[in-house]
């Protein structure tokens, strides 16, 4: 059971690097990010529980990151970079709460 506690301790921590790198990256580079953060969460197995739920959520929100205004449909629940940066802030609280638990 502490190698499962370790092993969740590790990848928690490498997702917070993943959200801290997404606030940090310029809107054309950040696609890359999201989709390495999405991978990480739908392919990990010991982020798969319903403690870490809201990552399973974050991951499919980010779906609807839209950097250029142009191409942002608003209707369709598509958001910009201040709506980026409130999801990732969210998550990335939450995940250092599981980190100093």
């Amino acid at each position: 059971m502490e190698h499962k506690q370790e092993d969740l301790t590790t990848q928690l921590k490498e997702l917070a690097t993943l959200l801290n790198k997404i606030e940090r990256t310029y809107a054309t580079e950040r696609s890359k990010t999201i989709g390495e953060l999405q991978n990480k969460i739908w392919d990990e197995p010991t982020l798969q529980n319903e403690e870490l739920y809201f990552l399973q959520d974050l991951a499919g929100d980010l779906n609807f990151y839209e950097p250029i205004e142009r191409d942002r449909d608003v209707a369709l629940g598509y958001y910009d970079d201040s709506r980026l940066s409130e999801l990732t802030d969210a998550a990335l609280k939450k995940t250092e709460s599981f980190l100093s638990a």
